[in-house]
């Protein structure tokens, strides 16, 4: 079997362990991994490094490209030469394109593998779980490049139920699985031992922005730490609320009790969820945005931290049975929810060693392989069975 994956996702070296687990259990896979060589966020500017040996083995190779328009998921395209090249001499049973449905990237894969003539079955990754406000230029162009895109799909992975139902009202119909993109790498988020203390570390990671609910918990926890002096807060982020946050701690009183700590490499954010005793993600939904996923949560919970989430998009799917699920925009019930964590140790210890066994269980870098083998393996049986 020989798959092409294409996806900006991969310019980061700690998500290539999906691909390398992949590999190690499957080598008969023969895996090409694409990705541009430089990618621009809100926090990081991300640049592929020159030499990708390191990462690569016999049966798995990443591959950086120059592309036009880096930084946008939609937008990007890889230079056509070397993505022909590439399709070209490769020749994939499966082009794999975690991009979403309307990406210009995977139109470039479909027509250029078309074009060449090659039997590829075409499989694209999303999670978008909400309607988006659609403009002019949206319905005369990007509308046709994905009904162009869907046509031509074999199977699609959606990252959350919600994006499986987006999916089934565009009218696509054929294989599908609910799978998270990313899994957890074991070896870097895992349990430590903590040392004894007094206090309580209740943690947040991610962007400082309204909608992650971080002024709600900011609310509880402040009434929280005027009963409960051993409460300390950490925010790990950064965003265009953080000026607004760091005002609100002062305004509530809590400087002494509450830090924000600047954004880290990937690979640190494990440092930052193995002192805590409680992680919280506390989003709730908008208009047009809404939870994919909550990644930060697995990690938390590989690192055997209990957890508390909204009842927004995503997060009751991923907790449920092994955290603590609060209603969304309520700070009582939030409050209520830490509350019980606080006071009941036995309790909290439990849901960590719960969370630790799901992500082992179902959000390993290795299960997600597993799951994803299986399924391009289905895919192509059902080609084979028709024929």
């Amino acid at each position: 079997m020989r798959v092409l994956v294409i996806s900006h996702t991969y310019i980061a070296p700690i998500n290539r362990k999906k691909w390398q687990s992949l590999s190690f259990l499957f080598p008969e896979v023969d895996l090409r991994i694409i990705f541009p060589n430089y990618w621009p966020t809100t926090i990081f500017k991300h640049k592929a490094e020159d030499d990708l040996s390191a990462y690569n083995s016999d049966s798995c190779t990443f591959l950086s490209l120059d592309t036009f328009k880096a930084g946008n998921e939609v937008l990007y395209c890889y230079t056509p030469i070397k993505l022909f090249s590439i399709i070209k001499n490769f020749k994939p049973d499966i082009i794999h394109v975690e991009q979403g449905d309307n990406a210009l990237s995977y139109f470039q894969a479909i027509l250029f593998t078309k074009i060449l003539g090659i039997n590829s079955k075409f499989i694209f990754f999303t999670w978008v779980n909400w309607h988006h406000k659609f403009s002019l230029k949206y319905r005369f162009f990007w509308k046709w490049i994905e009904k162009f895109n869907l046509k031509k799909s074999d199977a699609a992975i959606v990252g959350n139920a919600d994006a499986l139902a987006i999916l089934h009202g565009k009218k696509f119909f054929r294989p599908t699985i609910i799978l998270p993109q990313l899994g957890v790498d074991l070896q870097i988020f895992r349990p430590v031992k903590k040392e004894c203390s007094s206090s309580i570390k209740i943690g947040f990671a991610g962007r400082l922005v309204e909608e992650k609910g971080i002024f709600l918990l900011l609310r509880a926890f402040a009434e929280l730490s005027n009963k409960y002096k051993n409460l300390k807060l950490s925010y790990l982020g950064s965003g265009p609320s953080k000026t607004q946050l760091l005002q609100r701690i002062i305004d509530l009183n809590v400087k002494d009790n509450v830090e924000i700590i600047a954004p880290v490499p990937h690979e640190q954010v494990a440092i930052f969820m193995q002192s805590l005793d409680i992680f919280i993600l506390p989003s709730f939904d908008l208009t047009q945005w809404r939870e994919q996923f909550g990644h930060v949560l697995i990690e938390a919970m590989a690192c055997k931290v209990a957890v508390v989430g909204s009842d927004a998009a995503e997060i009751p799917n991923i907790i449920a049975c092994v955290g603590q699920i609060f209603k969304q925009k309520n700070y009582l019930s939030l409050r209520d929810a830490i509350e019980k964590l606080i006071i009941d140790e036995s309790y909290r210890n439990n849901l960590a060693e719960l969370g630790y066994q799901k992500v082992i269980k179902n959000y390993s870098c290795a299960a997600i392989a597993e799951q994803t083998y299986k399924f391009w393996s289905s895919v192509l049986k059902k080609e084979n069975c028709c024929e």
